[in-house]
């Protein structure tokens, strides 16, 4: 005769076997079969909810409590990170103003705690709406925005928590994400660092198991690849309409997309800019990108290094250095 501790172990191999969780504890274990005897007896039931497992350990927690403030917190930052990093990857604007009102729903989170030994874990429920390619760019009707999220952030996690940040950065996955989704990583980040908790996430959809892990050092270098994304400097070429020529203030261009960009000279340079104006131009400019990770809003300054009427070019580094620094450009 089986004990219940050989039939247990039996159900375990066989789940490996077929590349399934084993449940967390008997309560999971119940919900289980009680899905299972409804949908065989034929009763409707409601769609499993996607589920983020956050557990909280480290030198702060000995046992299985955990500050209120510290908790709460990282909680907190947790869910504006997943809130923002879900409006970027659904190719909204990020730089300002409130979250789309479908987002918030999407990546809202809920949870119910539970307790580990040496760790406080807490269950947090995702939307169990689908998010179909039609809404989504890039999703699948299989899975919901929160899947591609976590995805997103776990191989940001993933990388800042290797040894070797120089075979593999995760600055341009950052740039991607925007100014807010780089704020609440940075808050997540100072939490992390000065709670002494580290946090492991494992997120469970329909499609997918993932797991990832944030600790101090990996916390340490997420917050030096967001200081390495604050400044960004290219160099563009922007056509418009030169509408504002003046040695007192910036030489302003209206450029064909709708922009008003202000430009830095110097007086002596933009006394040359007389024969651009209210024509239509083509500027090179050094464009310098700022994000303040306070606000989580960006600047853009641009500075004049070559005017050109649309048909002909002028140079005008040849005939006065370019100097200065212009107006900030909030987008």
């Amino acid at each position: 005769m089986t004990t219940p501790e050989q039939r247990a172990a039996a159900l375990k191999a066989r789940l490996a076997k077929v590349s399934l969780d084993a449940p967390r504890d008997s309560a999971e274990l119940a919900s289980i079969s009680t899905q299972a005897m409804l949908r065989d007896a034929g009763y409707p039931l409601t769609e499993q909810r996607s589920q983020l497992d956050v557990r909280l350990h480290g030198r702060a927690i000995p046992g299985h409590d955990v500050p209120v403030r510290e908790a709460t917190s990282i909680l907190g930052t947790i869910q504006e990170t997943v809130s923002a990093c879900g409006q970027a990857v659904a190719k909204k604007a990020t730089a300002a103003g409130s979250i789309h009102s479908a987002i918030l729903h999407a990546t809202e989170l809920r949870f119910s705690p539970a307790l580990g030994f040496g760790s406080v874990v807490f269950h947090l429920d995702g939307a169990s709406e689908q998010i179909t390619g039609d809404e989504i760019p890039e999703t699948t009707g299989t899975e919901t925005l929160l899947d591609l999220v976590f995805r997103t952030l776990f191989k940001i996690i993933d990388v800042v928590q290797t040894d070797d940040l120089a075979k593999s950065s995760p600055v341009d996955d950052l740039r991607l994400l925007g100014p807010r989704t780089a704020k609440h990583l940075n808050d997540l980040a100072k939490e992390i660092t000065e709670s002494e908790i580290d946090v492991d996430f494992v997120w469970r959809s329909r499609v997918e198991r993932s797991k990832a892990t944030l600790g101090r050092r990996g916390a340490l270098a997420l917050k030096d690849a967001i200081e390495r994304t604050k400044e960004e400097v290219t160099i563009q070429r922007i056509r418009g309409t030169l509408s504002t020529v003046s040695t007192l203030v910036h030489p302003q261009l209206l450029a064909d997309d709708g922009r008003r960009i202000n430009l830095s000279v110097t007086p002596e340079a933009a006394a040359y800019l007389g024969a651009y104006y209210n024509r239509r131009v083509e500027v090179q400019v050094e464009q310098t990108r700022n994000w303040s990770i306070t606000t989580g809003r960006e600047t853009y300054t641009y500075k004049l290094i070559q005017i050109e009427h649309v048909g002909g070019r002028a140079d005008v580094a040849d005939q006065q250095e370019i100097a200065g620094s212009s107006d900030s450009q909030t987008s």
